[in-house]
């Protein structure tokens, strides 16, 4: 339950911090490169859904908001449920990631019409806490995107269908924090869908292994990501110089090594102990008595390693 709190509160310390920068330093379309023409810092906003999708109008945004808080109020009631629950770690963490994303962009649509005042296309920055009050009601605020990543721009080929001979770029949409860790989250369930929702029982040496070691490197390029994101912010060179970006990743790589380190001191999350089930063995002249040792394993205490 804590580590699933801790993430939580973290999802949302840097998703709002790096959303209240941006409003509060760029205007609207104004743009700046982290690392090279693929990692770009790039202030829109969007009344709709993650990733820039919209369902426009008043009434489409109230309704979008509505439903945000419905789901946000169904995934934490979920999430309370695995708390009381001996689950997998991992569901738990899958779960948090979820809903903390989920928090995030709810917080934009709630408060930020009301805390901020517009931002737009020619030079106008946001003020915070404006004496005039904010540009919208409650309920009508626009999630702040930053994150832009046009790695591969080409085009299709004639014979392609519907699209055949018209331009594509990869990765299009713009998204934020809280959009990166509900992706996160739900890419996390799809991996490990088999061991949090099957009955497999301990993991042996090799999967926790093979596990531990994918944790750490997404661990370590999510920490890469974030160190290039706020040394852009704060940067006054753009994009950001070969050296700053080569101590990014070595720090990176030090986090993803810490974060296996960790992982493989944890102990073994084994289902057998959690639900308390021994195998009992008869002792002479007491069928019904359970060893020592059988009593021992029901009393051992459940074990929480991530994966």
């Amino acid at each position: 339950m804590k580590r699933a709190l801790a993430i939580i509160f973290a999802v949302l310390c840097i998703d709002q911090s790096i959303k209240l920068w941006m409003k509060t330093h760029f205007f609207l379309g104004q743009s700046h490169q982290v690392s090279g023409d693929w990692f770009i810092l790039h202030f829109t906003e969007n009344p709709g859904m993650a990733f820039g999708l919209e369902l426009g109008g008043d009434h489409g945004k109230l309704l979008l908001s509505v439903f945000r808080l419905l789901a946000v109020g169904a995934i934490g009631w979920y999430l309370w449920t695995l708390f009381k629950k001996n689950v997998r770690p991992m569901l738990t963490i899958c779960v948090a990631l979820i809903f903390a994303g989920a928090v995030g962009n709810i917080l934009d649509s709630v408060f930020y019409g009301v805390i901020f005042s517009s931002s737009d296309y020619w030079g106008q920055v946001a003020e915070f806490m404006p004496a005039d009050g904010g540009y919208a009601a409650v309920l009508h605020g626009q999630v702040v995107d930053m994150f832009y990543f046009p790695v591969w721009e080409g085009t299709f080929p004639d014979w392609f269908p519907y699209w055949g001979g018209e331009d594509f770029m990869f990765f299009r949409p713009v998204f934020n924090i809280a959009d990166a860790s509900i992706s996160i989250g739900v890419f996390l369930l799809i991996i490990f869908q088999r061991r949090l929702f099957g009955e497999e029982g301990r993991l042996s040496d090799k999967k926790i292994l093979r596990s531990n070691i994918f944790l750490a490197a997404l661990c370590g390029m999510l920490a890469l990501f974030l160190l290039l994101t706020y040394m852009g912010m704060f940067s006054e060179t753009h994009p950001l110089s070969k050296i700053t970006q080569i101590l990014c990743l070595a720090s990176s790589a030090l986090i993803g090594y810490g974060m296996f380190r960790w992982l493989q001191r944890q102990p073994v999350f084994d289902p057998v102990l959690i639900m308390g089930e021994t195998t009992e063995t008869p002792v002479a002249n007491s069928p019904t008595e359970p060893t020592v040792e059988a009593t021992e394993s029901a009393d051992a205490p459940p074990t929480d390693l991530l994966p």
